[in-house]
């Protein structure tokens, strides 16, 4: 006895004749007879007593429609809920990445307005060449990626990528700094700060300070090491301390942002993803997107900064 075998019991009651019940399963009648007398020798006797006009269930034939059903409608939730979690445990959804201090928070958000019903999952690494090997290796979908010029980073054979946007860094003093009322600052002019930075292996933006300020005429005189922006800026507050930070960067209070003259240092920012994964389809519209919700967030930023007196290189 198989569960097909109780759906053509259940055809037949539901039915109440063997003609309509064979034309529902689009079987011969002939065929349909003598399949549901071996159904009921499987069962130990007759579950149906026909008539002129149709069938009517036994006793045993109503006990079996009514277990019947019952098995039927669980094996039909089974095989729903099975699809279910299979989907779920075989899907990992969208899986994003990006290095801490970048703009990977403003990835997370496009990609959730643009594919809302897909699960998504961030993961933060500590370096780009791990942030790649993540995507070459296909347990990341979309990430982002920066580099400095003079520190180029090497996109695996395996990754596609895009450059989203080249964005200047600014140099973050005090509010009652002695250039805090210049609309911009040349790098000469930190010759005597001190300054903080961040871990060597970020991109190399310690290397690229260094040469910036070297073309400049000087060596800077770094003193706080492996900082992340809340740290340099609590620093740049409390200390005869400066540091470099990005337009899109968080509020901070007490910290006045200017430009650089020539905008000596910069990185280029950029959306990488492996060469034929299924988030690859996605790429075009979350590329737009991306460079829509950046630009929207620098004038937001700039707007902020103006609004409390201080001065910001938003474009």
């Amino acid at each position: 006895m198989e569960l097909r075998h109780l759906h053509v019991v259940l055809t037949v009651a539901e039915a109440g004749s063997i003609s309509r019940a064979a034309s529902s399963l689009k079987i011969a009648q002939a065929g349909l007879t003598a399949q549901l007398r071996r159904i009921e020798r499987g069962f130990g006797g007759p579950l149906f007593l026909r008539r002129s006009d149709g069938v009517e269930l036994t006793e045993l034939g109503r006990h079996v429609v009514l277990r019947s059903r019952d098995l039927v409608e669980r094996f039909d939730d089974l095989l729903v809920t099975a699809h279910k979690m299979a989907a779920g445990s075989g899907s990992p959804g969208i899986r994003l990445g990006g290095v801490a201090g970048s703009l990977t928070p403003l990835l997370v958000g496009v990609v959730r307005g643009l594919l809302p019903n897909q699960p998504q999952t961030t993961h933060i690494e500590r370096s780009c060449d791990a942030v790649l090997e993540l995507v070459r290796a296909g347990k990341l979908d979309l990430a982002l990626v920066v580099e400095f010029p003079q520190s180029p980073l090497r996109i695996p054979e395996e990754v596609d990528c895009r450059s989203v946007v080249a964005e200047p860094m600014l140099v973050g003093i005090a509010a009652g700094h002695r250039l805090s009322a210049r609309s911009e600052i040349r790098l000469s002019e930190l010759a005597d700060e001190d300054w903080a930075v961040p871990e060597e292996n970020y991109g190399g933006g310690r290397l690229n300070l260094h040469l910036a300020c070297e073309a400049a005429g000087f060596t800077p005189r770094c003193v706080h090491f492996g900082v992340d922006p809340a740290s340099a800026a609590e620093l740049v507050r409390s200390a005869h301390t400066v540091a470099c930070f990005f337009p899109t960067g968080q509020e901070l209070p007490g910290v006045v942002l200017k430009p650089i003259v020539g905008s000596p240092l910069h990185r280029r920012v950029t959306l990488v993803w492996q060469r034929g994964c299924a988030a690859a389809e996605y790429v075009e519209d979350i590329h737009a997107a991306l460079l829509r919700a950046y630009h929207e967030q620098v004038r937001c930023q700039a707007r902020k900064l103006t609004a409390t007196g201080f001065t910001a290189a938003a474009s």
